[in-house]
């Protein structure tokens, strides 16, 4: 970006209105959680649009701001892996972005990509497009497109999504009325009826504007409240998010159905199963539990054939803190009970249930967004398990809870010893339900995969094992054609899914053979973190579900049948979202992968551990080459300098005056363009648009001097070819 006309104070003027306007278009888009991003991702475009704000005051050469804005591009993404919970290593990225392009070459899908490569598509354009904008702002003193594109786009979301947008038209208006001041300053300096334009001048102009467009503003503010209608409530924010997924699912790609993003459900609308999912990162909350344990939501019962679904009637209401009772028809024999904490990312606002790892027997205490310690209302459900605290419309927000759980006991000794008894009516009632349009070659695979067990236990592996066995796991699904069963479509037509289909048929195949047993939906145990013992970060990714089984003198226990999954009191962390592979020799690629990387990455590790020492010093090194870069054009000027004043001891000759000459033609070529074919010196300096005299006297006696020393017309006096020097070095800094 060249900026050798436009005076720094001048650019700096015009580039923080234009950070103002990039933060409008990023800032309407926090409070939705379309986005599978985390809150911290707006953060760090904020910081790295500031950054190349900041290279594009400075860098002038274009093979240097190339690598630069690609370094700025780079850095920030990988900090937002990192951030997201995922590993940043060099060989599994590069082997992320090789995949990715031959899959995006290979069907032309976009939408195909890992979130991770889209994201780094996102931040290259991001970067073009601000490079672009104060390239046109600073160069050609253009900037009504983008300020009238910011102002569209504010409409857009306020008509298209109804999201209150009335304070950021304020904030948008008053930079532009800023950016179009310095902008009409840059173009009345360009015509050149202004003479002595200093840096005080761009700065008394630019304070005095920004206080005239502050009074403005405020006077036009402070009218339009007096008028302005009632506040749109935060429910407006959910509201936005649904009609925009509206629009994804039915009006993109020619209403064919778009991949979800993995996360959980608090609607309480369960929709049909079976939609492509596209794997999410944002951070849903951080655990603080002794041992790693799924988190347990909630349980549904009664399934259609194409989605699941839980009857009301059961709940019972009270308020907590405080002991949780009556929790019918859970684990009888428990493992051990413990105390788990839990912080959400961005705290809740609407009905939630409580997530646990196993019967919630005490809700310890709620951090509410208030800060006051008021009890809150929730929803028990004695026969679903489950605990749902009920938030309602201007209540304050939950930021987290502290629970204490019950750890049933899954030892497969111990299930396996169980002498048997009859399940409770109301067990059998609930939990044997299936579709009437059930097709029987599903139930009759049941009875063929649990032929020959000898007990419940044995006939709950044996189906566990048959689905990890001959079903594979994929995101690549499909909503199954209309009126199909779901089950029946993934055991006998697609044999392949995530957690949704391994579950769903797991329950549908034990309810065939008369076994109790319900769908759970809830999360992985997330991703420990390694600088303390005992915290996870649990993301959207980590969404997940799984199946209870009733055993008459256990109560309910857990069964994982997903590949790549296991359910233990000490379960260990699935596969990444970022190298989440199928279960066909994923795993194995997974950690000849890590192994082959390992002291890659215990080096980028450290690194990472020492991020703020590090980012310190990058910042260093980036200013340095900041200022290296704004001072090129006087470092050439040094070989001069030298001549000038080192080299005074000895009479200069013809080829140094000759080379010393040379910064004065370089700086007139840069800004005015280089001497015409066919055009003496003479004509060449009379024909530059100089304005003003002082400069052009001294090109006059420069001229002449060079002439006389080019066309050796005789040796000059020593006083003249020190004065000749001297004109080169001021000249030189002058044009440029």
């Amino acid at each position: 970006m060249e900026n050798n006309q436009t005076p720094l104070m001048q650019r700096i003027w015009i580039s923080l209105p234009l950070m103002g306007l990039f933060v409008e278009w990023l800032l309407p888009l926090k409070p939705l959680d379309v986005m599978a991003v985390s809150k911290e991702w707006f953060g760090v475009m904020y910081l790295f649009t500031g950054l190349l704000l900041l290279l594009g005051l400075f860098c002038s050469r274009s093979g240097l701001s190339l690598f630069l804005y690609g370094v700025c591009t780079v850095g920030a993404w990988g900090y937002v892996i990192r951030q997201s919970g995922e590993a940043f290593g060099l060989r599994s990225t590069l082997s992320l972005l090789r995949q990715d392009s031959e899959l995006l070459f290979s069907t032309g899908q976009f939408s195909g990509m890992s979130q991770e490569t889209r994201m780094l598509v996102l931040m290259i354009g991001w970067a073009l497009l601000v490079y672009s904008v104060q390239s046109l702002a600073l160069l050609r003193s253009s900037v009504l497109l983008f300020a009238g594109a910011t102002l569209l786009y504010l409409f857009c979301l306020e008509t298209l999504l109804s999201l209150p947008v009335y304070d950021d038209l304020i904030r948008t208006s008053a930079m532009v009325l800023l950016l179009q001041g310095m902008v009409h300053l840059s173009r009345l300096r360009e015509s050149g009826k202004f003479e002595g334009m200093n840096e005080s001048l761009y700065n008394k102009w630019g304070f005095s504007l920004a206080a005239a467009v502050l009074v403005l503003v405020s006077s036009s503010w402070l009218a339009g409240s007096l008028a302005q209608p009632k506040s749109a409530s935060r429910i407006s924010m959910q509201q936005a998010a649904e009609h925009l997924a509206d629009w994804v699912r039915n009006g993109y790609n020619g209403g064919e159905a778009a991949a979800a993003v993995t996360g959980y459900n608090l609607s309480g609308e369960e929709e049909d199963m079976g939609l492509p999912l596209q794997q999410g990162s944002r951070i849903y909350f951080t655990a603080i539990t002794p041992v790693a344990t799924y988190w347990r939501g909630e349980s549904l019962s009664e399934y259609n054939g194409r989605k699941w679904s839980e009857p009301e009637g059961d709940a019972k209401t009270g308020y907590v803190p405080g002991l949780i009772s009556g929790q019918a028809d859970q684990p009888r024999d428990v493992l051990q009970n413990i105390t788990q904490q839990i912080t959400f990312e961005q705290p809740l606002m609407q009905s939630f249930p409580l997530f646990g790892g196993g019967r919630i027997t005490q809700v310890v205490d709620m951090q509410l967004s208030t800060g006051a310690a008021l009890p809150t209302a929730i929803e028990q459900n004695p026969g679903a398990g489950s605990v749902k605290v009920i938030l309602e419309k201007g209540q304050p927000q939950v930021e987290g809870y502290t629970v204490k759980v019950d750890l049933p006991d899954t030892s497969p000794q111990r299930l396996r010893g169980e002498t048997g008894g009859s399940d409770p009516a109301e067990i059998r009632q609930r939990y044997l339900q299936l579709p009437t349009a059930l097709p029987k070659r599903v139930r009759d695979l049941a009875d063929e995969i649990t032929a020959g067990a000898a007990n419940r236990f044995e006939q709950v592996d044996a189906v566990k094992k048959y689905l990890k066995a001959h079903e594979s796991y994929t995101l690549e699904t499909r909503v199954p054609p209309e009126g199909e069963d779901f089950v029946d479509d993934f055991l006998f037509e697609t044999h392949e899914g995530y957690c949704n289909h391994f579950s769903t048929a797991m329950t549908v195949l034990l309810r065939s053979e008369g076994i109790p047993a319900r769908y759970v939906k809830g999360f992985a145990p997330g991703k420990p973190d390694p600088g303390q013992s005992g915290r996870y970060q649990v993301s959207e990714g980590d969404a997940h579900s799984w199946v209870e089984v009733y055993f008459p003198e256990s109560g309910w226990i857990p069964f994982d049948p997903t590949p790549g999954f296991g359910l233990s009191a000490s379960a260990s962390r699935p596969a990444s979202s970022f190298h989440q592979m199928s279960a066909t020799g994923g795993e194995l690629l997974l950690k000849a992968s890590l192994w082959a990387e390992k002291g890659l990455l215990r080096t980028l590790d450290f690194m990472w551990n020492r991020k703020l020492a590090l980012g310190a010093a990058w910042m260093a090194v980036c200013s340095l080459a900041l200022v290296v870069v704004w001072l090129m054009p006087s470092l050439r000027l040094v070989p001069l300098w030298i001549r000038l004043h080192i080299g005074r001891s000895r009479f200069p000759d013809r080829d140094e005056l000759l080379v010393s000459a040379y910064p004065v033609w370089r700086a007139l070529a840069t800004r005015y363009g280089a001497v015409p074919a066919g055009c003496t010196v003479r004509e060449y300096v009379d024909s530059l648009p100089v304005e003003m005299q002082e400069i052009r006297e001294m090109l006059y006696d420069f001229t002449a001097d060079w002439e006389k020393i080019a066309y050796d017309a005789g040796p000059m006096e020593r006083s003249r070819c020190i004065a000749y020097m001297r004109r080169c070095l001021w000249i030189s800094k002058k044009v440029a």
